[in-house]
């Protein structure tokens, strides 16, 4: 049970509540409350959570457990960068130091810390074969003997909190799934074509100057498309996330003579220049090349941007699995139920409510959960209006079916116009077994709000009221 005094994380309701008891004497409805949380949110001062219905009234709390987190993927062994995901959740993770909540309620904080890590692109969630890892770019160890000129082909300079602007670049290009995944280092970062070729980024910072250089270098048999692509990626992100950016790209002239002179490059491209001699055979090396000319063209700009709409949705996406476990284990909690996420299966189960008995003790009753989240999930079918979830797995009507205990369909979507979401399930197991075209794909999905009440409605299926 969760202890009444501790009002560091409150469900909106229990908010309402306290306040009117506070505050007998003021009229105010829960519009005026909501309006309330927002302003206050929009100081620091609060954090309406993304599930639950929830209000964190000591926003502060997130800092310390995340530099928990970061803690633990600082000092992994092999100076990687990573946490274990299910090492985050258990009861005995290292969270010394650590203002904490009670049990419950830090279970739910911390699926709200890694929804917003991931939204805020500041950590790769990999599936790996020993289960999930919270990738950190910025806690890597490991440095990496990296290229030099002449073989830096373009660098940039900037200004700004360069450790957050490089980690959610790495990030972003990362989930963007242009290229493929080679190896992260404390100071670089390889990716690979198609064929295995490398393109890699390093960053140098200039200590106490709020200054950093990012450096790209290429294979020499990465095509001059793959590198056009890779640069205007990176020189959107700096122009949208650093200042004072400055732009330094190295020419070789055909003597093989690198130019060195960057100064004199730069003022030859302030002057609207096409051209710069060699310093060692006198001969016109072109600055405006096949490069210069693709980065300003209309196709890698279009590929940029669908570069960039892929990272949002993939970190989007994973975001959302969080924020949809966060929900069920809040309104779990709420009804005073058990929710378990569960990884074990493969074949659609993200997991499991086990109901209480009449006396309030862990029955074994249970039902198994399949999340989703997104407004793709559900289409409405022009004939007669029903809303329908397409199964793409034929293999899962069947396991559906089979399991030992109902399967209930959880399905997350968003008002596009309002933001607001509503999070409904219904009995998909049932519904296999009473329809009459047992072969269908599609299910007529006529899910009911999923809130406390709901939860309790089908525990006292299994013991009556």
């Amino acid at each position: 049970m969760r202890d009444d005094t501790d009002i560091r994380l409150l469900r909106f309701a229990e908010l309402a509540q306290r306040l009117e008891t506070i505050l007998p004497e003021e009229a105010f409805d829960e519009a005026d409350i909501r309006t309330a949380v927002t302003l206050l949110a929009n100081h620091g001062l609060v954090r309406p959570l993304k599930f639950g219905d929830l209000v964190l009234l000591r926003p502060d709390l997130l800092n310390g457990y995340a530099g928990a987190i970061i803690r633990a993927a600082r000092v992994h062994s092999d100076e990687i960068g990573c946490v274990a995901e299910a090492d985050i959740y258990h009861a005995d993770f290292d969270f010394t130091g650590v203002e904490r909540l009670n049990r419950a309620d830090e279970e739910l904080l911390l699926r709200a810390l890694v929804q917003t890590l991931l939204e805020q692109a500041l950590c790769i969630a990999e599936d790996t074969a020993d289960g999930r890892h919270l990738v950190f770019p910025s806690q890597y160890r490991r440095e990496r003997n990296i290229p030099k000129h002449p073989d830096i082909f373009v660098s940039y300079t900037f200004c700004g909190e360069w450790q957050s602007i490089y980690t959610t670049l790495i990030v972003r290009l990362w989930y963007s799934r242009e290229f493929g995944h080679k190896e992260l280092w404390r100071n670089a970062a390889e990716f690979a074509t198609s064929k295995g070729h490398t393109l890699g980024l390093k960053i140098d910072n200039k200590q106490g100057e709020g200054e950093a250089t990012i450096s790209l270098f290429f294979d020499v048999a990465v095509p001059d498309e793959l590198k056009v692509i890779f640069i205007e990626y990176i020189h959107r992100h700096l122009a949208k996330y650093a200042g004072d950016v400055r732009r330094d790209r190295r020419y070789v002239c055909s003597c093989g003579k690198a130019v060195t002179d960057l100064d004199a490059v730069r003022k030859r491209f302030d002057l609207k220049k096409s051209f710069i001699t060699c310093q060692a055979c006198d001969e016109r090396v072109d600055l405006i090349d096949f490069i210069e000319q693709r980065l300003a063209s209309d196709p890698v700009a279009k590929e940029v941007l669908r570069m960039d709409a892929t990272a949002t949705r993939e970190l989007d996406s994973q975001a959302l699995e969080q924020i949809l476990i966060g929900h069920m284990m809040a309104i779990a909690g709420e009804a005073n139920q058990i929710f378990r996420p569960v990884t074990m299966f493969d074949h659609g189960i993200d997991g499991e409510v086990e109901f209480k008995d009449n006396d309030g003790k862990a029955s074994g009753k249970k039902i198994y959960i399949q999340l989703k989240s997104g407004n793709s999930y559900l289409r409405t079918r022009k004939t007669d209006g029903n809303e329908i979830f397409a199964v793409k797995n034929e293999r899962h009507l069947e396991y559906w079916q089979n399991q030992p205990v109902d399967v209930y369909l959880v399905i997350r979507q968003q008002d596009e116009r309002t933001g607001e979401a509503a999070i409904r399930w219904m009995n998909v197991t049932q519904y296999l077994k009473e329809r009459e075209d047992k072969n269908s794909r599609q299910i007529v999905f006529a899910g009911k709000k999923l809130d406390a009440p709901e939860v309790w409605r089908v525990r006292d299926g299994f013991f009556g009221h």
